[in-house]
């Protein structure tokens, strides 16, 4: 009996020994495990796998929305093996899922790609917008092989430029190009609402007698006035009288009227008879039913035109002085062009783009067999 007792004393003393052991070895590993908090306090709270975690209280943590797998992270959204870093959000206008600022004279965000797109936007009302109000770039891209700038629009602008300059030399949207590409190019039918200005300008078309292997150019022509041309053919009647009617706008919209006058098929002389009046003119014949081919320009005078009338002469711009629009064309270098005035330093990375480029095709062409 006595045996039973002793045995039974010794098995719960070693019970207790055994689980006081295995409490303090619990503690002893669970203090490993923390995080110091606020103070002496220790951090509590759970997290989800590759999400960041953040700060919610001086002694608690929890899941951020910034969730990295594999190297890809993603804010408001899972990461993507097609994107590096990957923000989504949904916001009213005027809120901004990602916005860049630089407080100096850097650029906020500048895309680059070694041989594909730098820069793609897309949205259902403007692709890419870019507003500048200090004269320097609204967007700026740069690609070795490929797009500096892409814009995609489904039902909008795939690319909108504003500048807030009332400097005349800067723009919206400028194109620089060299090395005979074009500064721009578009496919599809182009509005200007206000001047343009060119060297010069012809429809391209393909070759009406050979259109698979030939290009037809014609030039335009050109006025210092804001000229309107009008011609037609018209044949006198029995006394060699012969009204010409001209569109019912025609008066409102033209003035200082010129005439030209060509009789056809018989020696005759024409005159204009009555000058323009009540959108008509009055063209006799010395003989009866003579045929005529008449021309009249007209000068605009709508509204537009008399707030817009083309300077013909006028003296550059200061910053302008010395430098050339087509400076090859005066037998001077490139460095002696107007967008050197403009903008030196943009121009000296595309000259070196250039040359990069030359020296890649060189290089490539050694290469090739």
């Amino acid at each position: 009996m006595n045996t039973r007792k002793t045995l039974c004393i010794v098995a719960l003393v070693a019970t207790v020994v055994l689980s006081t052991g295995l409490l303090q070895a619990q503690s002893t590993l669970s203090k490993k495990n923390q995080i110091q908090g606020a103070g002496n306090s220790s951090v509590k709270g759970t997290g989800t796998t590759d999400r960041v975690a953040k700060w919610v209280g001086n002694d608690e943590i929890a899941d951020s929305e910034i969730v990295e797998t594999a190297g890809n992270v993603a804010i408001g959204t899972i990461p993507s093996t097609s994107f590096k870093v990957l923000v989504s959000a949904l916001l009213n206008n005027p809120g901004v899922t990602l916005r860049a600022n630089n407080l100096g004279d850097g650029r906020a965000i500048q895309g680059t790609s070694a041989g594909g797109t730098a820069v793609v936007g897309q949205g259902a009302v403007i692709g890419v917008a870019g507003v500048t109000t200090d004269g320097f770039a609204g967007v700026s891209g740069s690609s070795q092989n490929g797009i500096g700038v892409s814009g995609n629009s489904s039902n909008a602008d795939g690319v909108h430029g504003v500048s807030g300059s009332i400097d005349p030399l800067f723009a919206a949207v400028r194109g620089l190009a060299g090395n005979g590409a074009y500064a721009g190019r578009f496919t599809g039918d182009v509005t200007i609402s206000g001047m343009l200005s060119k060297g010069g300008g012809s429809f391209k078309i393909d070759h009406p007698l050979d259109p698979e292997n030939k290009y037809l150019y014609h030039s335009f022509v050109e006025s210092p006035d804001m000229m309107n041309i009008y011609n037609g053919n018209v044949t006198t009647n029995e006394n060699g009288d012969a009204v010409v009617k001209m569109p019912e706008y025609f008066d409102a919209l033209n003035s200082e009227f010129r005439y030209q006058l060509t009789v056809m098929g018989t020696f005759a002389q024409a005159i204009v008879a009555e000058k323009m009046k009540g959108n008509r003119f009055v063209i006799k014949t010395n003989a009866p039913n003579v045929e005529v081919s008449w021309q009249v320009t007209g000068v605009r005078k709508d509204a537009f035109a008399n707030k817009n009338r083309i300077r013909v002469e006028v003296e550059k711009d200061e910053r302008e002085r010395g430098f050339y629009l087509h400076p090859e064309a005066f037998g001077q270098p490139d460095e002696r062009g107007v967008e050197w005035a403009h903008n030196p330093e943009m121009m000296r990375q595309l000259r070196q783009q250039r040359l990069e480029a030359t020296q890649l095709q060189r290089r490539h062409k050694r290469m090739d067999p």
